[in-house]
């Protein structure tokens, strides 16, 4: 077996730490069973690696503060809106959280 001694590329900036941390406040509307979609966002959120907490929650409405990189964001809001097969996402907004601590 050969071993191969190729070199690969060095990073173009050396520093770069990994992708961006964003907060953002996601706020879903629907038809909303929270005693299954909860846990299945708590779930969710952490097989991202995404830090998360819900500020409000009822049968019409969560909203929760999530950090993370934007793609992983991106996926989460994929994933909730496609959900458990209990709950009817209707609409997902979201909006940049400034000072809201996750």
């Amino acid at each position: 077996m050969a071993i191969s001694h190729h070199q690969f590329p060095a990073p173009e900036n050396p520093w770069d730490n990994g992708p961006a941390i964003r907060k953002e406040r996601m706020t879903i509307l629907g038809s909303l069973d929270t005693k299954s979609f909860l846990p299945w966002i708590d779930r969710h959120a952490a097989k991202l690696g995404l830090k998360q907490r819900i500020s409000h929650a009822d049968q019409a409405r969560i909203e929760l503060l999530l950090a993370g990189p934007i793609e992983l964001i991106d996926a989460m809001e994929m994933g909730c809106s496609l959900g458990p097969i209990t709950v009817w996402v209707e609409d997902i907004q979201r909006a940049e959280a400034v000072d809201d601590t996750v």
